[in-house]
């Protein structure tokens, strides 16, 4: 939730949480302390509710559903992704312009964008009248 892009735990859940919050580790809990064992440490997330989100964007929901399909194959350039998601075979190309409009290599993986990366995506293709081809 408080990963920061382009580590391995950064995913859309962490964009959501920094979106309506900021997140700040307070300690990390040893798996001795729970029955049974995880084989994975945990930690304890304190939550500030913002005023405001860090981001100007045009429409919220459309801001999420770009991120979400950013994340739909971690392995997937974020070219690809949105490709999947919004675009058509007719209008596939239409993606890197509008990728490249918004200042964002093709070729880059979602877990790599910054919560303002994506609101200027988000922006970039909500102006250009893109959403969800599903």
């Amino acid at each position: 939730m408080a990963a920061a892009p382009g580590s391995k735990d950064y995913g859309s859940l962490s964009i959501a949480v920094q979106y309506y919050s900021m997140p700040e580790l307070v300690c990390i809990v040893p798996p001795t302390v729970f029955i049974p064992q995880p084989n994975v440490e945990s930690a304890v997330i304190k939550l500030k509710v913002r005023e405001q989100p860090p981001v100007e964007i045009p429409d919220e929901a459309h801001y999420f559903e770009v991120v979400q399909a950013s994340f739909a194959q971690r392995r997937k350039t974020i070219s690809n992704n949105l490709k999947a998601r919004f675009f058509t075979k007719e209008n596939r190309e239409q993606a890197d312009v509008l990728l490249e409009q918004a200042g964002i290599q093709p070729s880059r993986r979602g877990e790599t964008l910054s919560l303002q990366e994506y609101a200027t995506l988000s922006t970039v293709m909500w102006e250009a009248g893109v959403r969800a081809a599903l």
